[in-house]
């Protein structure tokens, strides 16, 4: 029995430049095996059992960054390679007799990859030449910060069959994608959103198995785990695939015959090489000739005329053109298989004319109105971007009379204009829906769709969080003692519980202020009097910690405040009419957090920072004081760690000693007629701030 047939593709835009392909079959469709390379850009499907029944040719699509479709059946399966600007998170899903591949291009963060019930296989390897692939940009991709469990398993190498290096990262996630770069004579790879575990923080020196790569450095960069390849020399060519949760990256030692392609490739010229060796040749005879060995149609205007010399050996037929053509003062244009040659000015000015006869077309060309829904961005500021700006520029000329004296001078204002509309078109905007009402030349609004593309995407968000830290430690001890003279009660004194009256008889009163704890003794007897001495102690420890945890979310380059505290009142006097004139205004003692974030292409976060913790001071004449606590500062932090912006410690140690003098300073019994203090106050405010960029899942939610 025969299996299903694929009989029809078709896609649909949807919201956020995101795109969805419909792969209609003839019967019952089972889940496709689905893996994706990342240089070239492409998702492949495999519908083991289905045979094609779609034309040959691509299927153009230039959507969503998807460009063409192309179906091939081989070995009783069929294969649909989706060919990509760039590589982006997919979805795949079946539903009866149809499959369906969503490209969401408008989701940051990690790949999406295929569903999970899909089995990878194998991709053909990629074998563009390394110096003709030009490296993609660091920041075209969104790096957050790694979800809990989503790491690096395992990184290993090995040695293929052809001397070829074979780096093979096993990922926790299938659908994770690598980002593959240049940097000088190392080749960069990022997975964003996977963590690096730290056993595999790492060097691997690979150099004795004999292939292109010389080292290998695992390490974690914020919220991506990022592997650089050291290779021995330059004559290499690399390509990556991933199959299910191994991702394979090749470097493949290169020939002497791929050597000299790349410098084929590199040379300007490329034509079939020719010899030419004549002595005052006509220039028009040379053309002649070249049209002749090109099967080319060249056309010489009638104003090329002169003789030329050659004597050139092997030189490809388009550098010995341009040989003769610049030994001439001529040039040339091209279009299709006609080759038009003339002076340089004669060229120059018919590419002028061509220029001034499109300018009228626009001018005449008939308007269009087309409605432009913008989704992240403020239409007002999509219009302020198309309409520009307008600078004016001065011109001055002057003339000069006989003897060299200037006789007049005018001067000009010129407007100029930075507006991406045409000279016809206008702009406005419906604030309701959000919408962009555009009228301009097809053509021109051709090129403004592209621009709103491009300009209308979800800004990136952060989470700024800050700590605001303020501890004191305060300790102080007190010693001190009394001394006094008394008399022994008499017999009678001691009938009536009454004791000698020792309120006169003090020699000393150095007790502590406050004391927690007393002792009394009798240190002399003589006679019917008493020495008597008393000891007084308090000690007093103070901890205390204030901890404010002020936090927002704001988008990329917009600036964000958060406060929470009192106004404080307060009472001002001014002079109206010769009367004093009361007025309440008001003083603001608040914990505030004031921040403007950009997130760099390295996704740092660089912030300028207002960060404040003041509060009610002592009261005063005019009214309560400020403790100001204040710190404004510009930061680099990675995102998800954490920097002490600032901290200020205040430290105060205070000892005071009360004593009768000689007597406080005697050796042994000097205690007795002395009082000590001893505080020691700290005090240590430290600002903390963390700042994290949020996924754009997260934000959703």
């Amino acid at each position: 029995m025969a299996g299903p047939r694929l009989e029809s593709v078709d896609f649909t835009t949807l919201p956020g430049d995101n795109i969805q392909i419909q792969f209609s079959l003839s019967g019952p469709a089972a889940p496709p095996k689905a893996f994706s390379t990342d240089n070239p850009a492409r998702i492949a499907l495999d519908m083991p059992g289905v045979s094609n029944g779609l034309e040959k040719k691509p299927i153009s699509i230039n959507a969503g960054g998807a460009q063409s479709i192309q179906a091939i059946e081989a070995s009783g399966r069929t294969r649909v390679i989706v060919n990509l600007s760039e590589m982006m998170p997919y979805q795949s899903r079946v539903e009866g007799n149809k499959i369906f591949l969503t490209l969401q291009r408008g989701v940051s963060g990690p790949y999406v990859g295929a569903a999970s019930n899909t089995e990878a296989v194998p991709a053909p390897v990629s074998r563009t030449p390394r110096r003709s692939r030009p490296a993609p940009a660091a920041a075209g991709y969104d790096a957050p910060y790694p979800a809990s469990g989503d790491s690096v398993r395992n990184v290993d190498f090995r040695r293929g069959p052809q001397g070829e290096g074979r780096l093979l990262v096993t990922l926790s996630d299938p659908g994770a994608v690598a980002q593959i770069r240049e940097e000088g004579r190392k080749v960069i790879i990022d997975i964003p959103g996977l963590s690096l575990p730290a056993n595999l923080a790492r060097r691997l020196d690979v150099l004795d198995f004999a292939t292109p790569v010389q080292t290998i450095d695992s390490e974690q960069d914020g919220g991506r785990a990022r592997l650089v390849v050291t290779p021995v020399s330059q004559d290499y060519d690399y390509s990556s695939y991933q199959s299910g949760n191994v991702l394979t990256v090749e470097f493949r030692p290169l020939t002497r015959a791929e050597k000299e392609e790349i410098k084929k490739k590199s040379f300007a010229y490329g034509g079939e090489k020719l010899t030419l060796n004549f002595q005052d040749i006509p220039v028009r005879s040379v053309l002649q000739i070249l049209a002749d060995f090109t099967n080319l149609n060249i056309v010489a205007s009638d104003t090329v005329q002169g003789n030329v010399t050659l004597r050139l050996n092997d030189v490809p037929w388009d550098q010995a053109l341009d040989l003769v053509l610049k030994s001439k003062g001529l040039g040339k244009r091209q279009e299709g298989n006609i080759i038009r040659v003339a002076p340089l000015d004669e060229i120059n000015r018919l590419e002028k004319d061509e220029l001034e006869a499109a300018k009228v077309v626009e001018e005449l060309e008939p308007l269009k109105t087309e409605i432009i829904q913008v989704n992240y961005t403020k239409a007002d500021d999509i219009k302020t971007v198309l309409m520009g700006t307008t600078e004016k520029t001065s011109q001055t000329t002057s003339e000069a009379g006989i003897g060299g004296s200037r006789t007049s001078t005018s001067s000009t204002s010129l407007d100029v204009s930075q507006s991406i509309l045409s000279g016809r078109g206008n702009v406005t905007t419906d604030q309701r829906t959000n919408q962009l009402i555009i009228k301009d030349t097809a053509r021109n609004l051709e090129r403004i769709r592209d621009l709103i593309r491009k300009l209308d995407i979800p800004v990136r968000q952060v989470l700024i969080e800050s700590r605001v830290v303020i501890a004191n430690n305060d300790f102080s001890r007190r010693l001190g003692s009394r001394l006094s003279v008394s008399t022994l009660p008499t017999r009678a004194e001691t009938l009536v519980s009454q004791t000698s009256n020792t309120a006169g008889n003090l020699l000393s009163t150095l007790s502590a202020a406050n004391p927690y704890g007393t002792a009394g003794m009798t240190v002399l007897k003589a006679g019917d009097y008493l020495l008597d001495l008393e000891l007084t102690a308090a000690q007093t420890e103070g901890r205390g910690e204030i901890v404010s945890n002020p936090r927002l979310i704001t988008s990329d380059q917009t600036k964000a405040v958060i406060k929470q505290g009192v106004e404080i009142p307060y009472q001002i006097q001014s002079s109206a009419g010769g009367a004093l004139v009361s007025n309440i205004q008001f003083k603001q003692a608040v914990l505030e957090l004031n921040v403007t974030p950009h997130i760099t292409p390295d996704d740092n976060i660089l912030m300028d920072l207002l960060v404040k913790k003041d509060s009610k001071g002592e009261i005063t004449p005019g009214g309560f004081g400020i403790d100001k606590r204040e710190i404004e500062t510009q930061a680099l932090v990675g995102n998800g760690e954490t920097v002490v912006l600032g901290g200020v410690y205040e430290g105060t140690k205070t000892t005071t000693t009360d004593k009768v003098p000689f007597l406080g300073d005697l050796p042994g019994v000097g205690f007795m007629f002395r009082r000590n203090e001893t505080i020691d106050q700290k005090k240590e405010l430290l600002i903390f701030v963390t700042p994290k960029i949020l996924k754009q899942q997260m934000v959703s939610r």
